[in-house]
């Protein structure tokens, strides 16, 4: 009952106001009388050759990728440089240096760290010292621009070979 006295009360205020709508009917009218040129000219389409997808070729497009693993090889000489095995692995030692990208860097404490973001989306701190990539890749220096790394790499005869890498800041 109150809504329909509140109703009743507010109504003739609105009926009370004069509307200048002129110029809207101006435009409506102007707008209506306008010819629009219709194109009938359809694009002619190009014939696109499917491919037939099956398991069997690949992995599934929809998927996340899974981590890549390198397996100790044995009975590798003792006088070449050798990786820790026994050491825990890190987060990103289970990604190639390809699918790291370095966004940025930040300091903390006087020390630059750089943030170094996986192919899922997920950013990491990385500093001196810490391993990333597959191949027992360790952090020696970051600077604003790159992380430097000596990464330990096996060749055919099971020996490890030091080698410096580097990640370099993603340009926009």
């Amino acid at each position: 009952m109150r809504f329909f006295i509140l109703l009743v009360m507010t109504l003739p205020l609105f009926s009370c106001v004069e509307v200048n709508v002129d110029d809207l009917n101006e435009f409506v009218v102007k707008t209506k009388s306008q010819i629009y040129p219709i194109n009938d000219k359809v694009p002619a389409l190009k014939k696109i050759d499917a491919m037939v997808f099956t398991q069997e070729e690949g992995r599934n497009p929809f998927s996340e990728p899974k981590a890549e693993v390198v397996a100790p090889t044995k009975n590798t000489p003792k006088s070449c440089p050798q990786p820790n095995f026994e050491r825990k692995k890190q987060p990103l030692e289970m990604y190639s240096l390809d699918n790291l990208m370095m966004q940025g860097t930040l300091r903390i404490n006087d020390e630059l760290w750089a943030l170094v973001q996986v192919s899922g989306g997920e950013l990491h701190k990385v500093k001196p010292g810490y391993y990333l990539g597959l191949n027992h890749g360790k952090v020696l220096k970051v600077t604003k621009n790159k992380v430097e790394l000596l990464e330990l790499a096996s060749d055919k005869d099971g020996c490890w070979q030091e080698r410096i890498t580097q990640i370099t800041l993603k340009s926009e």
